[in-house]
């Protein structure tokens, strides 16, 4: 069971969506935000953008409960191309959403700016009673909540059990098990590989960093430092370049039709990725159901559990909103609320972010016949306890993402060297800080 210890796109938004796992959640309450229109008799619309595509099913039972206040859903985009119109609207002082879905790298961008409101400047509400430690840290800048966590994804390993079966290999405690595993995977089949790399996929990295502590970046204020040649990242960079150097991985692309097949033909036979990744097997691979396993990700140092997330998104309120505390009542009511907790399990799946949920032994416990019979949430609930702390995101994490795959990612192609492909990452990374007149410490 989750302790309150626990520390904290490509797919993006995706990523958000395809957090389907079933949820019976325990009662949880919220305390009224302060000046909750609710007691008023003045009707109150609020603007909601999010892409989440059936999210009008728990407006709906939203306006249900609060009846004074209407909430008018658009879908703009996801991703950049939401956070580009609010970045427009923002710039302008108008037109944009009082609450708006963003994932968690994007918050600090725009709360940096001054875009995004304090939530708990608009609640009663204790936060950190309702939701857990570890994703309150992805909506917090500075010690400020700029946001309401609605899902994450702890970071898992995985597998196919059969494959693994066939090539005589365990599942892997640590990294150096996994190395060995890769080797015995590769030489049970020509078309048989661990896993995969993915030249765009730059949340592969951040979450090899964030679980080994790396600190490849931080942030206070208009000043940055980045540290891409560090032991850490140069350690994750070593150890994924010499697999690809050996030909132990085969590249793909996540999400695509193609990488589906792989995954299904057991030509992939594990995926590192939060713990969301069950839903994505599930609703594509459903003739898979009983083949695959869940584990905890492996450990850089035996005996010393670590974890990380990949994946996850807030509710977050617009500071040129003039309805916060409208807006602020229904982020807080949509991700905490025992009704809107189970209407996201049944019509988005997302997977929770309170407390309640996670000290239900109903939702903790339940077996799941995908996975066959795993109780797969108590590998969830362990990750979740041993995620690593003190995990930032950059103020620009957005465009940091954009130049990986011509630099990480060309290396991943050739079979390069990644530790020096990190280097072209940082100075990309550096000169564009520059330019947005951050003070950048190498």
């Amino acid at each position: 069971m989750i302790t309150r210890s626990i520390a904290a796109k490509r797919w993006g938004a995706a990523a958000a969506s395809l957090v389907a796992l079933t949820l019976v959640t325990a009662g949880c309450t919220t305390s009224a935000p302060t000046g909750d229109p609710t007691t008023s008799d003045e009707p109150v619309e609020i603007l909601f953008w999010s892409w989440l595509p059936n999210i009008q099913t728990t407006i709906d039972l939203f306006e249900e409960a609060h009846p004074n206040i209407t909430v008018n859903l658009e879908n703009v985009g996801a991703g950049q191309e939401q956070y580009t119109k609010m970045q427009n609207a923002i710039d302008a002082g108008s037109g944009g959403p009082d609450v708006a879905q963003v994932t968690y790298d994007a918050i600090a961008s725009f709360a940096i700016t001054g875009a995004l409101a304090d939530i708990e400047q608009s609640t009663d509400a204790d936060l950190d009673d309702i939701f857990l430690s570890g994703v309150l840290q992805n909506v917090r800048v500075d010690g400020t909540t700029y946001g309401v966590p609605q899902d994450f994804g702890p970071g898992v390993l995985y597998y196919r059990e059969d494959v693994f079966t066939d090539a005589g290999v365990e599942v892997p405690e640590t990294w150096d098990d996994y190395a060995v595993a890769a080797e015995a995977i590769r030489a049970s089949g020509d078309d048989r590989y661990i896993t995969y790399l993915d030249a765009g996929l730059a949340d592969f990295a951040y979450m090899g960093f964030w679980q080994m502590e790396a600190d490849p970046w931080s942030v206070s204020s208009a000043d940055v430092s980045i540290d891409l040649g560090g032991a850490g990242p140069q350690q994750w960079a070593e150890y994924w370049g010499d697999l690809n150097a050996r030909d132990l991985l085969i590249h793909s692309t996540m999400g695509s039709d193609e990488w589906f097949r792989q995954m299904g033909d057991g030509q992939i036979a594990s995926w590192v990725v939060g713990a969301w990744g069950l839903q994505a097997l599930q609703n594509n691979l459903p003739d898979n159901e009983g083949l695959w396993r869940v584990a905890p990700m492996p450990s850089w140092e035996a005996g010393q559990p670590a974890s990380s997330q990949f994946g996850g998104s807030s509710t977050v309120v617009l500071e040129q909103s003039e309805k916060k505390d409208a807006a602020t009542t229904f982020a807080l009511w949509l991700n905490s609320d025992p009704v809107a907790v189970e209407s996201l399990k049944n019509d988005q799946g997302l997977l929770p972010t309170t407390n309640a949920a996670w000290e239900a032994p109903d939702f903790v416990d339940e077996e799941i016949a995908y996975l066959g019979g795993q109780q797969a949430r108590q590998v969830f609930a362990e990750s979740a306890d041993t995620t690593a702390p003190g995990w930032e995101w950059l103020p620009f994490q957005v465009y940091v993402t954009s130049v990986f795959q011509d630099t990480v990612g060309a290396a991943i192609d050739s079979g390069g060297d990644m530790e020096a492909a990190l280097l072209d990452w940082q100075g990309r990374i550096v000169e564009y800080a520059q330019n947005q007149g951050f003070t950048v410490a190498e």
